[in-house]
């Protein structure tokens, strides 16, 4: 879907005296995936908590240490948009990144963050959180995929969980 202001020609300014046409595809197709209301989702508890944690064993998430053949930490439905927060219960700053999908990332700590942008890796401070919006519209393959820290020595001493696309 394409989206454009409409900018009559020579006055630098859009055209808001109309109202927006129904949302289209480019060949004029409706959506797939009914557009969402991503600031009411913001405001709403957490469809997923992602806890970092670390001991001198290892790095965890939610408690768990990565295992080839652990059940998925989570499974999402494709088609959905949910909110994340991601919780580093450590002393050192963690990446978080998902495969095949990105996310809003809008908020550190409670509060709004002055430019929220969409990515696929976010720092979470150190004794901090961010919370996210992840947009599971499309993912590159459904199935099986990961999540985890973005430090390789991290990711390699378990920070790291399966997700099920589904």
């Amino acid at each position: 879907m394409v989206l454009a202001d409409v900018v009559p020609p020579g006055s630098g300014q859009a055209d808001t005296s109309a109202a927006p046409p129904q949302a289209r595809a480019i060949d004029g197709r409706p959506p797939i995936y009914q557009p969402v209301d991503i600031e009411t989702l913001k405001k709403t508890a957490p469809e997923f908590v992602v806890n970092f944690t670390e001991d001198k064993n290892g790095f965890y998430i939610n408690g768990q240490k990565y295992s080839t053949d652990a059940s998925p930490m989570t499974t999402v439905r494709v088609g959905t948009y949910q909110h994340w927060r991601i919780v580093n219960d450590t002393a050192e700053l963690h990446p978080f990144h998902i495969h095949q999908v990105h996310f809003l990332a809008y908020a550190q700590n409670g509060a709004p963050l002055p430019m929220a942008a969409w990515l696929d890796t976010v720092n979470v401070p150190y004794g901090g959180s961010v919370d996210v919006v992840l947009d599971f519209t499309d993912p590159v393959v459904r199935g099986m995929s990961v999540f985890h820290c973005h430090l390789l020595n991290h990711e390699d001493k378990g920070m790291m969980a399966k997700i099920l696309f589904k």
